[in-house]
């Protein structure tokens, strides 16, 4: 299960940047639709892991990236819902992935 250590990971870069005063009640995130992270395992294992932190109050907050594809072929760019799908114009399979598969923190949601 990586989604523990992804969640170790973000818990780890929300504490460094996290304000010494204020509660923390959101960690808000990008992850790309094709990251193979399972959101509901990150979102149970970043709950598991954050009691006793600052964070224990934080609900993790995900915005996902839609996955982008260039066909080599056609040069269409597309939408790319998941890997092993061929491009919509040439049914092409020789393609490169312009986004998609990051993962970042963006920003803490702190209160008074």
């Amino acid at each position: 299960m990586h989604e523990l250590s992804i969640a170790q990971s973000i818990l780890a870069i929300a504490q460094k940047a996290a304000p010494p005063d204020g509660i923390i009640t959101g960690v808000n995130i990008q992850v790309g639709e094709l990251s193979s992270i399972e959101l509901e395992s990150l979102k149970f294992a970043f709950t598991a892991i954050r009691d006793e932190t600052v964070l224990q109050k934080a609900d993790l907050n995900i915005d996902i990236i839609p996955g982008e594809a260039q066909c080599a072929d056609c040069n269409n760019i597309f939408h790319l819902p998941a890997f092993g799908h061929p491009c919509p114009r040439c049914q092409g399979f020789s393609l490169k992935i312009l986004r998609g598969r990051e993962m970042k923190v963006t920003s803490l949601t702190v209160e008074d």
